[in-house]
């Protein structure tokens, strides 16, 4: 019997992996950016391509190593092409594209804090290695936080394109990333777009953020190292200190909020990107969440995860000295929108909450659109 070859097809996303996590599908394809590393949906399916399990458990350590070594075997390709492209764009772009690759292996994978580690500073070194010969004016500098007990926190400032400045010195916005986030993948594709607006950025891996992550617990009381990067920019001569804007995204929006509760006065605005003032309950998170939260916050046992959620609760006060923007999906299910709502009542006129009905956490399907409105929110109250 003469054996017949199986079909050739082209690859394909499998439909159970679809169903399984067809929500944060939108975050591999994160914005349209120019400068931070992605992924486009031929990435998504050549990496996903005859993923085993029929029935994927998004909770299990299995899926996620399946997934890493997927997605570390695509990026693979692309650190390949970077090394033997014979031009400088060539170079970039699949620099750019491995980088993206090896976050989405790492995201969401904490079984092996080494290799985790590993990874993260592949991207740190391809997304730099991207830049070569680009027109990005990014500098690095390093913050020393007085009596803070931890090593210095690392930052970037990006400067906007030369036709896109104003005349004089110019706004500028801190951002700040949520847990899992890497601060030159996510946070930089949100800081591209207020680049295009003029709008000169910071960028910062503080203390279980970023490079940080896992390496030193997450800090909770972040403000501390905004208002040592706020005092920073007060001393460049190119940057206005009385135009600063504050960005955070998923956990990064709780900083925000405590940016807007405890340095309110340093900022003319603040943009909450589905933080809230509380946590939903550690007990009922998703079991990959709960080894988010225990990666960041540094391991800790069931009991202890809900004290420091208990202990991290933010106290609304008095209305605030700036202007707040909350953006929310009102099916989160890790800041309860509830918490929010109480917020905007406390906080009044000086709040104001964008509510997405049929969206979860972070509002992955209409993350253009809230992006772009924020984005002008800000640059309005920046000028």
């Amino acid at each position: 019997m003469v054996s017949v070859p199986p079909a050739v097809r082209p690859a394909r996303l499998p439909e159970s992996l679809f169903r399984a996590c067809g929500y944060f599908l939108p975050r591999l394809m994160f914005l349209h950016s120019r400068y931070a590393p992605r992924v486009g949906w031929g990435d998504i399916a050549r990496a996903l391509d005859g993923f085993p399990d029929d029935d994927p458990d998004l909770g299990s350590a299995a899926f996620w190593e399946e997934w890493r070594i997927r997605w570390t075997a695509h990026g693979d390709t692309y650190a390949d092409l970077a090394e033997s492209s014979s031009t400088a764009a060539g170079r970039s772009r699949a620099a750019r594209v491995a980088a993206g690759c090896y976050h989405w292996a790492e995201f969401m994978y904490f079984d092996d804090a080494e290799r985790k580690h590993s990874l993260r500073r592949r991207i740190r070194t391809l997304f730099l290695r991207s830049l070569e010969g680009e027109e990005l004016e990014l500098e690095e500098g390093w913050l020393t936080v007085p009596d803070a007990g931890y090593a210095s926190v690392p930052y970037w400032l990006i400067l906007p394109p030369a036709h896109r400045r104003g005349p004089g010195r110019l706004p500028c916005v801190v951002l700040s990333n949520g847990l899992d986030s890497m601060t030159e993948v996510e946070v930089l594709a949100v800081a591209e777009t207020y680049l295009d607006r003029g709008i000169a950025a910071v960028l910062f891996d503080g203390p279980g953020q970023g490079v940080q992550l896992g390496r030193t617990p997450l800090l909770i009381e972040m403000e501390r190292v905004v208002e040592a990067l706020v005092e920073r920019l007060r001393q460049d001569p190119r940057i206005a200190a009385d135009r600063l804007a504050f960005f955070g995204i998923s956990f990064g929006g709780y900083f925000a909020l405590r940016v807007a509760r405890f340095l309110g006065a340093r900022f003319r605005c603040v943009v909450n990107a589905s933080g809230g003032p509380y946590i939903a309950p550690y007990e009922g998170l998703p079991r990959r969440l709960k080894d988010d939260f225990r990666f960041a916050f540094g391991d800790r046992a069931a009991p202890e995860m809900q004290a420091r959620f208990d202990a991290l609760a933010l106290d609304p006060g008095r209305p605030v000295r700036t202007e707040v923007l909350s953006i929310h999906g009102a099916l989160d299910d890790i800041f309860p929108l509830a918490g929010l709502t109480d917020l905007d009542r406390a906080w009044g006129p000086r709040h104001r909450l964008r509510t997405y009905a049929d969206e979860a956490h972070v509002c992955l399907n209409v993350i253009d659109a809230w992006s772009l409105e924020a984005a002008d929110w800000v640059a309005e109250r920046l000028r």
